[in-house]
């Protein structure tokens, strides 16, 4: 890594402070990037759109352009799928960089959407400086993570401005900027992303920026374009990423140069459940994703190595999670994406991060307490979902306030039951002291895929986190359901009985039936022959559903029944005895 580099990424946790206290309150547009419309349907392959490779030919050196230089552009139209003709004129040339405006956009006198004022910032941002410091957004970027392609040979990225043709979708978000890789390749090209129509390639290493809704006008603009050089480096160095992969970076790229897409963020905020790696196909619903994909990559950025790790992620041919723990594996990290992924859920509640603040909605919000109807339990329900890395936040609430002591959760087992496998699943729980104290532990699960903690100490209130998270993220976009529970086991009674097994001689049952359904919990068996402990088991899975367990034991021939004692336990705490014989 350049020394250059490095010194950007230092800067940036100084600079950042000066800047955080401005950006983390302000309200950022809606903004999305439309580069994933060009990538849905060749994920993971290489050459991406028929006859398209991640470079061209190289062309020799083109000659500097004048101010003025007129060029028409093929452009896509997101309402038709189509492309359509853009005339644009050279208004501002930069080093790294040409600016072209549309010229329907283009207002001279300083009255329009894009004036030379506009230019002039935009230039400034692109070549000279950023609020991460000196740099600018290109060398930043660059150094950081590599050049963008040079399919034209000119040595300059260029950035049209023009009025994204846009399609409403009801969520107030809009198609900010993108990178179109048909412009890498040469001809007419066809992108199953975009209808499977064809599209002409504009054969340059070039940038789509809006200028309405989105304030050209605006640092959100200079924030846009940073995003999308992303893209067309992390293009060149690895064509075949996942969506999600990409967007994080190039949303962490921008957060790199200063900027900070709170909006993403705020998004995410309001709905942290969603899956991580699996990219929503209509646009509107992808704003949490996007502050989920960048969240992720600041994790990895404040834990697992800083601008290196993220360097190499955009540089790594692996895909998705695959590829990020490839990059963790080359850079000494012996850990799992699922470990990380189990942290990175409970960092995101407890927001445990140094560069942004957090505030989670739940899933779901459970009010314990006699003064609340329903209040004293049990709670349990059913048939939740969560998609692959997707993680829960279920909140349990003590409200009683007569006494400290009856605000208190302790006493209370929370349990879970998964669909299996059983260790795809994650489960933990923070419980919170105070408002800001807080504590986390793990719920074990069985390979059955259930399990239990009972609450202890002085806890106020509790969160329950299962996540899905296999080592090997599936292809496909898998769902997998669980059921929670809240239950206070001394209030937990069970009618059990025993009888000899109708079928196997020698053998007996007992049958427990619980007084309210368990879920992640189960009552042991334990038999005693004299004062001897002769064995101890769980129910039988067939009839293991949290309304009736079943057990079976053997006894060896010479072993009267009437000797053997029996005794059903639950957390400990006897619920159930007799003597084989005695029904």
């Amino acid at each position: 890594m350049h020394k250059s580099a490095l010194s950007n990424a230092l800067r940036i946790t100084v600079s950042f402070f000066l800047i955080m206290t401005v950006l983390i309150h302000a309200r950022v547009a809606a903004f999305r990037c439309g580069t994933p419309v060009f990538k849905v349907g060749f994920e993971g392959a290489p050459a991406g759109m028929e006859g398209l490779a991640p470079s061209a030919p190289v062309h020799p050196a083109a000659p500097a352009l004048p101010i003025g230089t007129e060029r028409t552009f093929f452009a896509p139209d997101f309402r038709s799928m189509q492309q359509y003709t853009v005339r644009a004129v050279l208004r501002g040339v930069g080093e790294f960089c040409y600016v072209y405006v549309e010229e329907a956009e283009w207002e001279p006198h300083g009255r329009g959407r894009v004036t030379p004022r506009t230019v002039a910032a935009i230039l400034r941002a692109f070549e000279e400086v950023t609020p991460a410091g000196p740099g600018g957004i290109y060398r930043t970027l660059t150094e950081g993570f590599g050049a963008p392609p040079d399919v034209d040979g000119n040595g300059r990225v260029i950035l049209l401005l023009l009025n994204i043709r846009d399609a409403a979708d009801g969520t107030g978000s809009y198609t900010a900027g993108f990178f179109n890789p048909a412009d890498q390749g040469r001809g007419v090209l066809r992108n199953p992303g975009f209808g499977g129509l064809a599209i002409r390639s504009n054969v340059a290493d070039m940038l789509y920026i809006d200028t309405f809704p989105l304030n050209i006008n605006g640092e959100v603009a200079h924030n846009v374009i940073a995003h999308e050089l992303l893209h067309l480096i992390h293009w060149g160095q690895d064509s075949g990423e996942a969506i999600w992969v990409d967007e994080g970076c190039a949303d962490y790229a921008a957060f790199v140069c200063g900027y900070l897409s709170r909006e993403h963020i705020a998004a995410f905020e309001r709905r942290p459940s969603i899956s991580l790696i699996n990219w929503p196909d209509a646009s509107g619903r992808a704003m949490p994703h996007y502050g989920a994909a960048f969240l992720w990559m600041l994790y990895l950025h404040e834990r697992y190595g800083g601008v290196e790790t993220l360097r190499r992620i955009v540089e790594h041919p692996g895909t998705s999670m695959n590829g990020i723990a490839a990059v963790l594996a080359e850079v000494g990290y012996r850990v799992t994406v699922a470990d990380v992924f189990s942290d990175w859920k409970v960092a995101n509640y407890v927001s445990d991060y140094v560069h942004v603040s957090l505030a989670l909605s739940p899933t779901r919000v459970h009010r314990l307490g006699a003064s609340v109807p329903g209040g004293d339990g049990p709670i349990v329900v059913s048939g939740q979902s969560l998609g692959e890395f997707g993680a829960a936040y279920l909140v349990f609430e003590w409200v009683d306030v007569q006494t400290a002591s009856e605000r208190w959760l302790q006493g209370i087992t929370l349990g879970f039951s998964g669909e299996t496998p059983a260790h795809d699943w994650g489960v933990h729980l923070v419980g919170y002291e105070e408002d800001v104290t807080y504590r986390v532990s793990e719920v074990l699960l069985t390979h059955a895929g259930t399990g239990s903690l009972e609450i202890s100490g002085a806890v106020r209130r509790a969160v329950l986190i299962p996540s899905l998270h296999s080592e090997t993220p599936r292809v496909s976009r898998r769902v997998a359901t669980y059921d929670y529970s809240a239950t206070r086991g001394a209030n937990i009674s069970f009618v059990a009985s025993v009888l000899p097994n109708p079928v196997l001689p020698r053998y007996w049952d007992i049958v427990a039936v619980p007084s309210e359904r368990l879920v992640g919990i189960a009552p042991t068996v334990t038999l005693m022959q004299g004062a001897r402990k002769k064995r101890e088991a769980q129910p039988m899975r067939a009839l293991q559903d949290g309304e009736m367990y079943r057990y079976t034991f053997h006894l060896e021939t010479g072993i009267s029944p009437e000797v053997i004692t029996w005794e059903l336990f639950l957390e400990g705490r006897t619920v159930g005895e007799g003597v084989l014989e005695e029904d």
